[in-house]
């Protein structure tokens, strides 16, 4: 292959380009309004001070641990929802997603239940910091409150997502986002007649948010061309016929998430060790750096469902050229995003805190993370891919590996022991990212993924 080539491959491709932006900008829409509900949690709470900015940001990266995590149940739905739709057999796609909903509810509700003991047991682990954890524990309790709301919120977004209707998922974020704006605005500062309440605000607000966002996907699912068509919550029967396969495939899945959610909340320790502003910028960055995230979470959701059909329609090849097809424009989209990041680190940072000293501890990591973008979009979107043809274990293992021998020793070595403080501990991003590009675009372009059977 000479050089005109290769370019040629990495352009994207008119009409793939179009079948996959189709599935995904709806998702990637949705997905940003959706980290929004975080982004305006970190914005408002930074005005008031370090201590809720810190607390909010580590006691919601670990929520988010232990619930995405067990969210993993939605890519089995997803995966399965998309095969058998592209096998034209839709009445098994209601089956799968009233199925997806039992085990959100097994999974789910005793977290809520359980929500104030969480709270109490995890908040020790969260800082030094003796505000920090106080704070954190009352962000943890009301954010478990929530806990089944927002695993049932994936698994309907899984079903929509694997039938190609991908729209109603940007629809019920942009719901849930607008509904925690208002909401983060009277709570936390006290207006229109309601409490101050701080963090706890922040919070119940989210949860709030969340409820809304699934009220409307159920909505959605009971209208009754869904009902007719799909069979979608039409009587209340466990489907025990797809519990197992959902729990085979979103168990690798939700082992995979709890690795690198773990690792997530262990970098949040880490640096919390390095000191309270640290912590405060490190969430402020989080927030900034989930929205390209997002977007190639959206691209790799449209890879996902859009692989996934094309096996149920034994197109394998079609399946494999929309794949690529996802990677090239996240790629491109999430390195165009990235030189933002080099370009004007400092006004981004403004957007999220007036405090000085939070915005000289993040410009620079938040500067080197723009070089990174690219790698992350290639993994992120080849990762799902993989998950959608349904080789989740694979995509477990390759976490494990990469988090357990690359990543967490790279940010306590850098971040700690060799004193770089908060660039350190960021710059073990590249490891991650590059590695898990690498391992996933090994494993997709041998295509034994197209074998596998559901």
């Amino acid at each position: 292959m000479d050089l005109r080539d290769a370019a040629c491959r990495l352009i994207p491709n008119r009409r793939n380009a179009r079948t996959v932006i189709h599935l995904a900008y709806p998702v990637t829409l949705g997905m940003t309004s959706f980290t929004l509900l975080s982004l305006v949690d970190t914005a408002m709470l930074g005005r008031l001070g370090a201590a809720p900015l810190a607390a909010s940001g580590i006691a919601g990266v670990l929520f988010f641990a232990v619930v995405f995590t067990l969210a993993g149940v939605g890519i089995g739905v997803q995966t399965l929802t998309a095969r058998r739709f592209g096998e034209r057999n839709e009445a098994e796609c209601g089956r799968v997603v009233d199925s997806g909903l039992v085990l959100a509810l097994v999974f789910g509700l005793p977290l809520t239940v359980a929500a104030p003991w969480i709270a109490r047991l995890c908040a020790p682990f969260l800082s030094p910091d003796a505000d920090v954890v106080l704070l954190g524990e009352t962000y943890l309790r009301y954010r478990f409150y929530g806990a089944f709301l927002m695993i049932a919120n994936w698994v309907l977004q899984g079903f929509f997502a694997g039938i190609g209707e991908t729209r109603h998922q940007m629809v019920a974020s942009i719901l849930a986002t607008g509904t925690n704006i208002l909401l983060d605005y009277a709570l936390i500062f006290g207006r229109w007649g309601l409490p101050a309440m701080g963090i706890r605000g922040a919070a119940i607000a989210s949860t709030i948010a969340i409820g809304i966002g699934l009220a409307y996907l159920v909505i959605v699912a009971r209208t009754h061309a869904h009902r007719e068509r799909f069979g979608v919550l039409r009587r209340p029967i466990v489907f025990r016929r797809w519990i197992g396969p959902i729990l085979r495939l979103s168990l690798p899945v939700i082992g995979q998430r709890a690795i690198s959610n773990g690792s997530w909340f262990a970098f949040f320790t880490i640096v919390g060790r390095i000191g309270t502003i640290e912590l405060a910028a490190t969430n402020v960055i989080r927030s900034i750096y989930h929205l390209p995230i997002m977007l190639g979470i959206g691209m790799g959701t449209a890879a996902a469902a859009l692989v996934g059909q094309g096996l149920g329609a034994r197109t394998p090849d079609r399946a494999e050229r929309l794949g690529w097809e996802a990677t090239k424009l996240a790629a491109l989209a999430m390195g165009l995003i990235g030189i933002l990041f080099v370009a004007v680190p400092s006004s981004i940072l403004r957007i999220y805190t007036t405090d000085p000293a939070v915005i000289a501890a993040g410009r620079l990591p938040l500067l080197i993370l723009g070089f990174v973008q690219a790698l992350a979009g290639i993994a992120l979107v080849l990762t799902q891919a993989l998950q959608g043809a349904g080789n989740t274990r694979f995509v477990m293992l390759a976490e494990l590996a990469v988090c357990g021998t690359l990543y967490l020793p790279a940010v306590y070595l850098l971040g700690l022991r060799a004193r770089l403080g908060l660039v350190g501990a960021w710059a073990g991003e590249y490891l991650y990212w590059a590695a898990l590009a690498l391992i996933m675009g090994l494993k997709f372009s041998r295509g034994g993924w197209k074998r596998i059977v559901l």
